[in-house]
């Protein structure tokens, strides 16, 4: 399976203390919403968005919550399954 590429269409905010990533340009009209991710969830964003690998995200996963690499990969490939079902995530 290739790497996970976030579609440029959305941002990762944080509004009031919670992330959410919202739709730009022309998913604007088309995505209706928002999706909220916890603090893990955006971690793994931000490795995506800086173009890390999934095995990268899982790593910074390990590095920041102190986690088993193999749960770690698991919640990375769960958030972009997530992600790709949203559209955010090619």
């Amino acid at each position: 399976m290739s790497e996970p590429q976030l579609n440029k269409d959305f941002v990762l905010r944080k509004v009031c203390g919670v992330n959410v990533v919202l739709p730009a340009g022309l998913q604007v009209k088309d995505f209706g919403g928002a999706l909220v991710l916890n603090d893990t969830g955006a971690l793994i964003y931000e490795q995506l968005e800086a173009g890390k690998t999934a095995e990268e995200a899982a790593a910074a996963l390990v590095a920041a919550y102190d986690v088993k690499h193999e749960t770690a990969l698991a919640d990375v490939q769960e958030t972009i399954n997530s992600l790709r079902e949203a559209g955010v995530v090619a």
